[in-house]
């Protein structure tokens, strides 16, 4: 999920704990069960609810929010994403190079087909590919 998205969903599951939690803002807002559902989907863990500007601004004006909170949330809501669990791109590459190294020279060449393979149309298998070849790399090195 896109960090404004998220951004949005803090900002909205601090607007209903602060008025009370779900109940009470149904009765103070006269929500209709069907918003009520779909406000617990957008606040829940991990959703999935779609929840764009149109969305923002609608929730907005139904619960009579001020300054813009769903549409503009403060910088540091947007920043609230848990950080890339991957390692930098210049471990990646010197951990492939130690390990493209260690390939015997009369594989070398069907490597480098199978990179440039890869390399033309980037995207999951690729990915996978690289990861495959570190995780086997890494197993071969403490061993």
């Amino acid at each position: 999920m896109d960090p404004l998205t998220e951004a949005r969903r803090s900002a909205l599951r601090r607007f209903v704990a602060s008025e009370g939690g779900n109940s009470a803002v149904a009765t103070k807002y006269k929500l209709k069960p069907s918003r009520l559902s779909y406000l617990s989907q957008l606040i829940a863990p991990n959703s999935k609810a779609p929840f764009g500007e149109r969305s923002a601004r609608n929730w907005q004006a139904l619960l009579r929010m001020k300054h813009d909170p769903l549409l503009h949330p403060s910088p540091g809501d947007v920043g609230a994403l848990p950080p890339d669990p991957a390692p930098p791109v210049e471990e990646i590459v010197a951990r492939l190079g130690d390990i493209l190294r260690a390939v015997p020279s009369d594989q070398r060449e069907v490597i480098g087909s199978l990179l440039s393979a890869y390399a033309r149309k980037p995207g999951a298998r690729l990915a996978i590919a690289l990861t495959t070849l570190l995780e086997g790399g890494s197993d071969e090195d403490e061993g």
